[in-house]
């Protein structure tokens, strides 16, 4: 029961006031403050040391206002919390100015520069870690300064007397008692202190602590409504301090010794929270002692315990436990759909599991409009998508000065918030599908990274647009060129902040990211925050540091940052919160997920410098005040809701056994009817049937192809199901990077310069006079040459972009040598080279199930044609592959499920003419390889690996593909039996679910 409350005397004495935190807390916490008004007949000032119970005591103070009050204290009494306070303080204005977060974390910077005795600690950093680091020393300084500043008071005190003359003065005066003071206890804590970390912590705040730190300014407030409610000519108003939670000790001795000088001019009450008949463990009824300890619970403690839990509402507590992650989140959102069904407004989920509470919110946004969601327990703001494009271009900026790699380009250019028309300067229509269109082009040609390899992916594509009938898009080398002209203003070794700051901006204006972002609600906070990086025409704005220190800071910034909601009207109310933020609240429901011994009670991250033992010495928070007051809150909670709901999951991750918090236990033992409800989803109930293997059949309104290209004939001899995915259904896996090297771009680019380097190898065999005649050490030093000078050439750009490329150029440029050497034996056995990149095919007609003729078309792109000068009749095809002579012996071992060089040479006997070979036959045809085995010696290097049985070959070829496209026309069933070796990378696979069989 709450005591009666206390007749206000004339004492000069704080007097004190005990209130049960049950359901009527808030109620007698309210009759209360009004009898305090009507007893000195003046409106009491009313402070919560924290937040949370504001509008709660507000509330509860207009519903139990008494009747026929005085008009002269009618209004309600002022409420606040105890930072908005000190907010309030007289003469505020005059106060140093408020460093922010940013500011301090600068001044950290700062004072390493000047003082190398402390610069060692960051060193080993990263950025990230280096201003994480800087963080933990604020803090640790601002526990330092509290242990101080209590002494400091009553010259703060004095000090203000005389504020009116001058404010400058009074400011040097606080600023040298506050080096005295740091200067006095930092010998005091030296001699406790034999760590080297703490030794540099001390440095460090001797450095960095001025008067513009918040805990001084928290002083100078509390002294500064000392002094007013002194020199006020009327009757000080009555304080009210209301004590929502247990303070840490150093807080304790300021606030008491602020009432007691308070006292001295007003009526002064100190309310406290009474445990005795609402504690549900001996903790959070019998505290901790003067050493910390948490105090043995005697005879009488236990049977009150024992008597608090038979008297509360235990029947509306109920006990729920989920096996898996995704049943906890939907358990905890049936709960809460069962009381909005039930009737409940006011509910609360307790997130002492935030993943889960997260969660549970998602699915709950089906709910829509009418239900209102608060969250309240610290949503990131660099969880946000706002934040997340901002990030894509901070990634962007920060890449090398040869090019970002593809990945980090696109996704700028694929986040929300950027505006392709703007930055191009064209209109909306025309930048349509310009994005895809360049993922297209980067991915098919495995351009990952660097400027100039984008723009040589975009100028082939172009170009093999132009010369096959497509349309070149100039707008994306302009695309490429408004990114890279941005990305090079930021190649600089340094910065400054102020600078930085306004390029930022700049650079998002060019984009249209600030648009879209104040369009946006998590956009027009992100804008805010940068905003902070202006400092304000401050000295910080002038310092230097490097560009990822700079980014760093600005992404740590924002993460530190929270996310407001923008409030919405609802029929019900839930409100998503921390456990501490239930103190003194009212709900009509509860419900707390992550009640399992691993979660609760919860520990917030002890200090870096400190050891709980410290804690204690500096009088801080300590691990044992933290569960004690948890033990408190959760008392607090179940005892003055009627319904709350438990849960937790009883199987964790790895799928240990995880059994529900120790405070749940301990309550089961005294309930003996409590039990535990398991939450069971029903499984999808129905017949299955097994599948065996994969097989369909094409409908006769699906279109069969009247083209077949060598890589799709050999998808349907690898497996006739995977064509049927990829080449009738048309069913493809999302292009994406492959990991490792840029193979394919490096092989278009050996194509490249070997068409390059044998067109002009046989225009120099048409001059007279060319060194290529004089004999064969001539002709193979000139080839040599060539061939190197080309090679260079054609991976310049690719180098320029990726400065990796330049290995693989070296590695081909040993090749050089021994394929010089294989193209002279070639010349010597007659044969020379003819063309290259030529389109050859031929078609075949076929019945289908109609009885109706179908022409098909078989062709592809041949790499090279050579010709015999001792046979007039003869020529022959080459298929370049960038890989080992192994791997092209067992493809030559397959050739009839590969048969891409048959196609080929079928395709010029049956047209010579369009192959620009007329009068000749393919009779050979053979794979180079242009990775061959280097170490084994000139005489074992092998390069080509002919085809053998051609004739042979050529007719089961002819009569296989013939019964394959007949097969496919005639729409019977195609199967999937291909082996393991071509599902392991077939994009059907998450199709036809083999291994599943």
């Amino acid at each position: 029961m709450s005591q009666p409350f206390p007749v206000l005397l004339d004492q000069q004495q704080p007097q004190s006031w005990s209130v049960t935190p049950n359901a009527d807390a808030l109620k007698t916490l309210a009759q209360g403050i009004w009898d305090c008004a009507i007893q000195t007949r003046q409106h009491p000032i009313v402070v919560l040391s924290t937040a949370g119970p504001l509008m709660g005591v507000r509330i509860a103070l207009e519903k139990y206002r008494p009747k026929e009050l005085n008009p002269h204290i009618a209004f309600l009494p002022q409420v606040l919390s105890f930072n908005d306070w000190l907010e309030l303080a007289p003469g505020a204005w005059k106060f140093p100015k408020r460093q922010t977060d940013l500011e301090r974390w600068l001044s950290v910077f700062v004072n390493l520069r000047k003082h190398r005795v402390l610069q060692g600690w960051f060193k080993a950093e990263s950025e990230a870690g280096a201003w994480g680091l800087a963080q933990a020393v604020i803090d640790a300084c601002d526990v330092l300064s509290e242990i101080v500043m209590p002494q400091l008071q009553p010259e703060l005190n004095a000090l203000l007397e005389s504020h009116t003359l001058d404010v400058d003065a009074w400011l040097k005066k606080v600023a040298f008692a506050l080096d005295q003071a740091v200067a006095k206890a930092y010998v005091g804590l030296s001699r406790k202190v034999v760590d080297e970390e703490s030794a540099v912590l001390l440095a460090f705040w001797r450095h960095l602590t001025s008067v513009g730190d918040p805990v001084i300014r928290k002083h100078l407030a509390m002294a500064a409504h000392l002094q007013a409610s002194k020199a006020s000519t009327l009757v000080a108003r009555p304080f009210i301090w209301v004590q929502t939670a247990d303070a840490k000790p150093v807080d304790h001795e300021l606030i008491e010794q602020y009432l007691l000088s308070y006292a001295q001019w007003a009526p002064v009450l100190q309310v406290n929270l009474d445990w005795q008949s609402v504690a549900l463990w001996s903790e959070a009824l019998c505290g901790q002692d003067a050493e910390g300890q948490i105090v043995t619970a005697d005879l009488q403690a236990i049977e009150q315990i024992e008597s608090n839990i038979q008297s509360s509402s235990y029947k509306g507590w109920n006990l729920l436990a989920a096996r898996r992650f995704e049943e906890l989140a939907w358990a905890a959102t049936k709960t809460i759909e069962a009381h909005l069904m039930s009737g409940k407004k006011n509910i609360a989920l307790v997130a002492q599991d935030r993943l889960a509470a997260r969660r549970a919110r998602a699915l709950l946004s089906r709910l829509g409009s009418s239900l209102r969601i608060r969250d309240e327990t610290g949503w990131k703001l660099s969880t946000t998508r706002a934040a997340a494009a901002l990030d894509s271009w901070l990634q962007l900026i920060r890449a090398p000065k040869e090019g970002p790699s593809a990945n980090v380009l696109l996704e700028f250019l694929q986040n929300p918030f950027f505006d392709l028309a703007l930055s191009l300067d064209k209109s909306p229509e025309v930048c349509i599908g310009l994005i895809a269109q360049l993922e297209d082009i980067l991915i098919a040609s495995q351009a990952k990274s660097g400027w100039e390899t984008f723009r040589a992916a975009i100028e082939r594509a172009n170009a093999y647009a132009a010369s096959n009938g497509g349309a070149p898009n100039a707008h994306l080398l302009e695309l490429i060129d408004f990114v890279q002209n941005r990305h090079r203003a930021w190649q600089y070794a340094s910065v400054d902040c102020l600078s930085a700051y306004k390029h930022l901006q700049k650079n998002l204006q060019e984009t249209g990211m600030a648009a879209r972002l104040q369009n946006d609600s998590a956009g027009q906070q992100l804008l805010k925050v940068i905003e902070s990086f202006d400092l304000n025409a401050s000295a910080y704005q002038e310092v230097k540091m490097r560009l990822p220190e700079w980014m760093s800071l600005l992404k740590t910034v924002i993460e530190e940052a929270s996310y407001e909601e923008v409030g919405t009207q609802g029929i019900a109310t839930l409100s998503i919160l921390p456990l501490s933020s239930t103190r003194l609240r009212q709900f009509d429901a509860v419900i707390l997920v992550g009640c399992d011994e691993q979660q609760l009670p919860a520990f917030a991250e002890p200090p870096l410098f400190f050891s709980d033992t410290l804690n204690r010495y500096l009088k801080s928070s300590t691990v044992t005040a933290q569960y004690i007051q948890q033990a408190r809150d959760l008392s607090q909670l179940l005892v003055s809701c009627q319904q709350v709901d438990l849960l937790w999951q009883s199987k964790s991750n790895s799928g240990e056994p995880l059994r529900p918090s120790a405070w749940i236990q301990r309550l089961q033992a005294q309930l003996k009817d409590w039990k535990v409800v398991e939450v069971r989803f029903k499984p999808y109930e129905t017949q299955s049937q097994p599948m065996e293997m994969a097989v369909s059949i094409p409908g006769q309104d699906l279109a069969i192809p009247l083209s077949v290209s060598p890589s799709a004939y050999k998808a349907l001899r690898s497996c006739p199901y995977r064509y049927y995915v990829s080449s009738l259904l048309g069913l493809r896996k999302a292009k994406e990077f492959e990991e490792g090297f840029d193979a394919s771009l490096v092989g278009q680019t050996l194509h490249a310069l070997l068409k390059n380097f044998f067109q002009a190898l046989k225009t120099e065999g048409n001059k007279a006079h060319s060194p290529i005649h004089d004999g064969q050490e001539a002709r193979r030093q000139w080839m040599q040459e060539q061939l190197t000078q080309y090679s260079e050439k054609e991976f310049e750009r690719l180098i320029a972009g990726d400065a990796r490329v330049l290995g693989t150029l070296r590695d081909w440029q040993k090749q050089i040598p021994s394929f010089v050497d294989w193209q002279l034996k070639r010349e010597h056995d007659g044969w020379t080279y003819h063309d290259a990149e030529l389109p050859v095919g031929f078609t075949l007609t076929l019945i289908d199930q109609n009885g109706a003729e179908q022409a098909i078309r078989i062709a592809g792109r041949a790499d090279r044609f050579d010709i015999n000068q001792l046979n007039v009749t003869t020529a022959a095809v080459i298929d370049y592959k960038n890989q080992g002579i192994k791997r092209i012996s067992d493809r030559a071992d397959h050739i009839l499920d590969d048969p891409q060089l048959l196609i080929y040479a079928r395709g010029v006997n049956e047209n010579a003419t369009a192959a620009h070979l007329p009068g000749r036959e393919v009779k050979q045809a053979e794979w180079v390889s242009l990775k061959s085995t280097l170490d084994k010696g000139e005489d074992k290097i092998i390069r080509a690996h002919p085809v053998q049985d051609m004739p042979d070959m050529m007719q089961q070829f002819s009569d296989q593909i013939t019964q394959d496209l007949n097969t496919l026309w005639a729409r019977k069933p195609m199967k999937a039996f291909a082996p393991d070796s071509v599902c392991k990378y077939c994009e059907a696979r998450g199709i036809c679910r083999k291994g599943m069989w």
